[in-house]
């Protein structure tokens, strides 16, 4: 162990200093690695002193590897030269240069630079304003003033002189235009012309010729131009147009081969004044205020004359200082490219220090791993065995937390199903007895039970719907609704109630064609919820509105409900919408604490909102705010589709109204003839309806889907009342194989449950239920139910009774009913003209026993096998005898008579004449 101790040091000996040389080249500041960024803006259209500038620019730009230079160039537009400043501020440039063809145009945006922190140095001409950092450039009045002292002694103090001036407006020009006039002084030489040459040599040719051209153009001696570009122009003009003898005087003494001091040694010009762009010493003081050194603000560039006199020795310097500068930008050229090798091969030697950094860590790492490797691989042992016990533990603590929220869920369920159950036993005999005149002594004391049963079975209702928004079932079925209709048909509930309290109950809508998507299951608990609230606690006179109207700012409709009841102190309407909350005893005490709540949890879910205000004593005021349209539904909660259209049952358990007796007696005889099976597990409920249905019906009764399926097989019963909810079987597996059987798919279902959920509801009408009643129900709802199916089914039969068989390929049935009648028929029809088809034959061909067949005919058609045979029979015997021309032997043979003397008297027993009297009748009626 100790001999392993001192590997790690060992190792690391021999490249400590290779790691050293690194690390100490990592840390040298590469000065190319972020350059200040220099922006030149410049208006100039003089391209030799534009091409010196940038010249002396780069020059001195090569002594300062930090700085970067960009260039815009204007062209003499001072509007396109305000646009590129703005690029240079909007770029993010750590300085500006400016140099401008004309002050006032540019002066506005020097000054917002300026005064926003970059830095800007003015170049060649000054703005109409001091604020910028420095100006460089000559004095243009000085340049001026030594050319006319100049121009005074080459002229002898006497002669007229033609003005070729650069831009009227800019300060250079002004500048030495002065300065001339004060060198001219005390001489008797005269400005004869001026002419606008813009600083460019061609306008200046073009306009100097124009003037030559006329007869009469003033004479002159000497030609000044505000630059040489101009002044060798003049001097191109005047020996084209053959005008000699005149003297030409320049400024700028540019280098170069079309430069001023290259004109003086052509003889082209006869003198200039040396004035510097100052592109080097922009450059310098660019650097200094960059990097916080002192500067002048005003740095004005020296003149001097250049002549034949001192031509030599100025060219030979400007010969010199272009030769220097271009060995300098070769130089710069392999200065550059040895920096990017430096770059290059620096950069693999980091990397290559780097990774011989990381691998001796590495290996160094790699051997202090093996001594910890046992150590290490034992605490793994030990926490993975702790994590497994862990697991496990978690694992049997999930699963009873599993167990136990399935244990809640059916007990939630489960005891929904468990309180209807002894609800519909008390409610239905209430019912029954409040009808009951005999027991008219006792109807207080009934209505005060009825009124509690609906509130117990309310408050169950409730509580279902708080487990179902607890564990995420309860599901938004939003569709577009009329909002004043729906309302108005929630109030229609209410209105007795309002009557018997002289309660002002109004809907106050400003549009009655207001739509809106929301949940019509949903929203009738929210409107009835609000409506019992407010009935609960409006005096009697009182009054209680509901208004709806439209916000366009805020795409919602507002629906209130007001009413001027006792009213609520601020601490019970900070809690109003709590669960199980009630407030404060004589003010306004909300119940149960459970129908604000669910209110306001149901409206949340439809991305809806509510609010209360209200004054104790006077009123209170329930605001629901509703978005327009149906963007803020996800796609799962829209229904578009009119079979998923969902059915509301109003909440209608109102205390004090009372019910109008039903005539349940009338149609006894009638009924009496009719079975119907009764399926459901709970003892009591079927023996009470057995009880109550049985004084009208024959009753058969079954306690499982399995029983319920044989008998409704074998005894065909005219309607069944089914549960959903068994202890063995399911009540929709039941209808749906009632439903697949030919036999008893027509059998008219009703069913009676517990389920009451929109979803459950909708599951049942879709396997082909005739109605849906919710437990607890009332008796006499359910005869009332049961009598109207039996009457509509009765009327289908006389319908189908009289209506002749034909083709089965144009047939298509509508109902199961049909179906079978229309096969019976075809069948029938197929097989008329053989006497000896019958029953037998019939079982046969359909698949059915002679048991089964004789029910369900008698069932459907009202008829025996053999009479309905017979009526077919001679109902295609009418129709024969009057398209035929056959005998009447031949046409009894086609309907399946054995003999004409048969046929002849069957037919005169069912219509009183003979066929030849009924064929001879119709003939003369005929005709």
């Amino acid at each position: 162990m100790e001999r392993k101790g001192t590997l790690f040091p060992i190792v690391l000996f021999p490249v400590i200093p290779l790691l050293l040389a690194t690390l100490l080249l990592l840390s040298c500041e590469d000065a190319t690695e972020k350059k200040l960024k220099i922006g030149f803006s410049q208006c100039v259209s003089n391209d030799a002193w534009r091409r010196t500038m940038h010249e002396e620019m780069y020059r001195e730009l090569s002594f300062y590897p930090e700085l970067s230079l960009e260039i815009k160039d204007a062209q003499g537009n001072s509007q396109l030269q305000v646009q590129q400043i703005r690029e240079f501020q909007e770029a993010g440039v750590d300085l500006l240069i400016v140099s401008p063809n004309e002050a006032e145009p540019i002066t506005p945006i020097v000054e917002e630079l300026f005064q926003s922190g970059i830095p800007v140095i003015i170049v060649d001409r000054k703005i109409t304003s001091n604020l910028y950092t420095a100006y460089i450039g000559g004095d243009n009045y000085e340049i001026g003033l030594t050319a006319g002292q100049y121009i005074k002694n080459l002229l002898q103090h006497q002669g007229k002189i033609l003005e070729i001036w650069g831009l009227r407006g800019s300060s250079p020009a002004r500048d030495r235009h002065r300065g001339l006039l004060k060198g001219l002084e005390g001489s008797d030489i005269q400005i004869t012309t001026q002419i606008a040459g813009q600083w460019e040599k061609d306008t200046a040719r073009s306009r100097l010729k124009e003037h030559l051209l006329q007869q009469d153009y003033p004479q002159f001696d000497l030609v000044f131009g505000h630059n040489d570009v101009m002044t060798i122009g003049a001097n191109e003009i005047c020996r084209e147009l053959g005008i000699v003898g005149k003297r030409f005087v320049g400024v700028d003494a540019l280098p170069g081969p079309f430069g001023g001091i290259q004109a003086i040694a052509d003889g082209v010009l006869d003198a200039t004044f040396f004035y510097p762009t100052g592109g080097d010493k922009a450059i310098e003081v660019a650097y200094k205020i960059l990097t916080g050194q002192d500067f002048e603000k005003e740095n004005i560039l020296q003149t001097a004359a250049v002549d034949l006199s001192n031509i030599r020795i100025m060219k030979q310097q400007t010969d010199r200082i272009i030769s220097q500068q271009t060995n300098i930008f070769r130089q710069k050229e392999m200065i550059d490219s040895q920096l990017e090798i430096y770059k290059s091969q620096r950069g693999l030697l980091i990397v290559l220090g780097i990774t011989l950094f990381i691998a001796v860590i590495s290996l160094a790492y790699s051997f202090k791993s093996l001594r910890d490797k046992k150590e290490i691989n034992q605490e793994l042992r030990q926490k993975h065995e702790e994590v497994l016990v862990q697991q496990q533990k978690t694992m049997e603590y999930a699963q009873k937390a599993e167990e136990a929220t399935r244990y809640k869920l059916e007990f939630f369920t489960n005891i929904s199903h468990e309180f209807r159950t002894p609800l519909t036993l008390i409610q239905a005999p209430v019912e029954e007895l409040i009808e009951n005149k005999a027991a008219s002594a006792f109807k207080a004391d009934l209505l005060l039970v009825r009124k509690n049963t609906y509130r117990l079975l309310r408050l169950v209702n409730q509580l279902m719907d708080f487990r179902k928004i607890d564990n995420n079932k309860m599901g938004v079925k939003a569709s577009m609704q009329p909002v004043v209709p729906f309302i108005e048909d929630i109030m229609s509930v209410f209105q007795k109630a309002a009557k018997d309290n002289q309660i002002h109950f109004r809907l106050l809508v400003d549009n009655p064609g207001i739509t809106l998507w929301f949940d019509p299951v949903m929203m009738d608990k929210v409107i009835f919820n609000l409506l019992s609230n407010a009935f609960k606690f409006t005096p009697r006179k009182g009054f209680i509105h509901i208004h709806v109207a439209e916000e366009p700012l805020t795409h919602e409709v507002l629906i209130t409900v007001e009413d001027n009841g006792l009213g609520m102190i601020g601490e019970d309407i900070a809690h109003v919408f709590d669960r199980f909350f009630q407030g404060k005893p004589g003010i306004r005490k909300t119940g149960t604490g459970l129908g604000l709540a669910l209110t306001k949890e149901l409206l949340e879910l439809q991305h809806a909102s509510i609010q209360v205000r209200s004054e104790p004593g006077e009123k209170t005021i329930f605001e629901i705010r509703m978005k327009m349209g149906n963007s803020h539904f996800d796609e799962s909660q829209l229904l578009t589709d009119s079979l998923e259209t969902q059915v509301v049952d109003h909440d209608t358990f109102l205390p004090d109204q009372e019910e109008s007796a039903s005539n349940s007696d009338k149609d006894t005889q009638s009924m009496s003839q009719h079975s119907i099976l009764i399926v459901e597990d709970d003892k009591e409920i079927r023996g009470y309806l057995a009880t109550k249905l049985g004084q009208h019906y024959h009753i058969l009764e079954a306690a499982d889907p399995e029983v319920a399926y044989a008998i409704a097989s074998d005894e065909l019963p005219d309607l069944i009342t089914c549960d959903l909810m068994f202890q063995r079987g399911d009540g929709l597996d039941l209808i749906a194989q009632l439903k697949a059987n030919p036999m008893t798919q027509s059998i008219p279902i009703i069913v009676i449950s517990a389920k009451t959920t929109p979803d459950e509801k909708l599951a049942g009408i879709k396997t082909g239920v005739d109605d849906y009643i919710t437990k607890p129900f009332s008796i006499s709802f359910v005869g009332e139910k049961i009598k109207t199916l039996l009457a509509t089914r009765s009327q289908l039969k006389a319908r189908f009774l009289h209506e002749l068989p034909v083709d089965s390929k144009a047939i298509t049935p509508q109902t199961a009913d049909k179906k079978f009648v229309t096969e019976f028929s075809t069948l029938i029809e197929e097989n008329l003209h053989d006497p000896h088809f019958g029953v037998s034959e019939i079982c046969r061909e359909m698949g059915l026993s002679r048991g089964q067949l004789y029910r369900k005919a008698k069932t459907v058609l009202g008829y025996s096998i053999n009479d309905y045979i017979n009526k077919v029979r001679l109902r295609k015997a009418k129709h024969l005898l009057l398209e035929e021309s056959e005998s009447i032997a031949d046409i009894s043979h086609k309907v399946g008579f054995s003999t004409s003397a048969y046929f002849s008297t069957v037919f005169k027993n069912a219509f009183g004449i003979t066929p030849s009297e009924y064929r001879e009748s119709n003939v003369k009626h005929r005709m």
